[in-house]
């Protein structure tokens, strides 16, 4: 029971002493979405943006394989931008900025999952090169990974 108060008082604690570090999520269904992984367009049907609470964020483009029925994700995650951090979020909600944002990139993932949502191997992370951003009614991102060919990704809001 005293274990269970302590973390609680931490987590309260930590909470409070830096209140401007942000965490949440926006999910999105885009009308038109594209992830090109090695040169091999793939469509891609939902958009996750996560905050990651230092600034920067992780833009999630993930896809049905329809010939296997599993899945595959293309993830950016990136340094904070000058402008900061384009995702606005209180209790539940978020709100994406579209007046214009970017920022450099730090690292990618691409990951295959099976018909039961299993990932079919480790995920192929890279640290990269790069640039995300995001506009008025598109979300894109374009690496070029250290040693492997290059990623992008881009989504129409």
């Amino acid at each position: 029971m005293v274990h269970l108060w302590t973390a609680t008082l931490l987590l309260a604690l930590s909470a409070t002493a830096n209140p401007t570090l942000a965490f949440g999520r926006l999910e999105h269904r885009p009308t038109h979405c594209r992830i090109v992984v090695g040169g091999r367009p793939l469509d891609c049907t939902r958009l996750q943006i996560s905050a990651n609470g230092s600034g920067g964020l992780r833009l999630r483009f993930s896809g049905d394989d329809d010939k296997t029925g599993g899945s595959y994700q293309l993830s950016f995650v990136s340094l904070g931008g000058d402008q900061g951090s384009p995702l606005s979020c209180e209790r539940s909600t978020c709100q994406l900025d579209r007046r214009g944002w970017s920022a450099p990139l730090l690292s990618t993932a691409w990951v295959r999952f099976d018909s039961r949502g299993l990932p079919t191997g480790l995920p192929k992370a890279r640290t990269a090169s790069g640039r995300c951003w995001i506009d008025a009614d598109t979300v894109s991102c374009e690496s070029s990974p250290r040693n492997v060919a290059g990623m992008s990704a881009e989504a129409q809001l």
